[in-house]
């Protein structure tokens, strides 16, 4: 049997009204023909009967339009538990914090061999005191504190 003469399907039938929609949109047809176009569509039983409604009406992309060209896509992460979430937002959005820590050690490293050349034996006392001071602040931080 020809495809012209099998019968259209509801579906059939939606998907022109779609195209004969989106023609009004583009401004290829006018309400009155639309309309007349739309009763035509619900009333046709064949085919032959849709293919003549739309016939006319270009199947090409507006013009400006483009072919879609293949460019890779972003790699998608899966989503992250909320500790993960808040440690990678900290990370991202803190790095000052990481400079002033480096300069923090490196003012250290310098007392700490000035103390060391001048008096050595003040040198146990202070390493004992950053000891201590280091002890606090990983206490701290395990409590959530900063």
């Amino acid at each position: 049997m020809d495809r012209d003469q099998m019968r259209a399907s509801e579906s059939d039938r939606q998907v022109v009204m779609e195209r004969l929609r989106q023609a009004v949109e583009e401004g290829r047809l006018d309400v009155p023909e639309y309309q007349d176009r739309i009763d035509a569509a619900m009333q046709a039983k064949v085919y032959s009967e849709l293919d003549v409604l739309i016939a006319d009406l270009q199947q090409l992309p507006p013009p400006g339009f483009s072919e879609a060209a293949l460019e890779p896509t972003a790699v998608m992460r899966p989503p992250l538990s909320k500790v993960n979430q808040q440690l990678r937002e900290s990370a991202e959005t803190s790095p000052r914090k990481w400079r002033i820590a480096g300069v923090a050690v490196g003012i250290a490293a310098v007392i700490s061999l000035i103390v060391f050349a001048v008096a050595p034996e003040l040198f146990l006392y202070l390493a004992i005191g950053v000891l201590v001071v280091l002890v606090l602040f990983v206490v701290a931080a395990v409590a959530g504190l900063f």
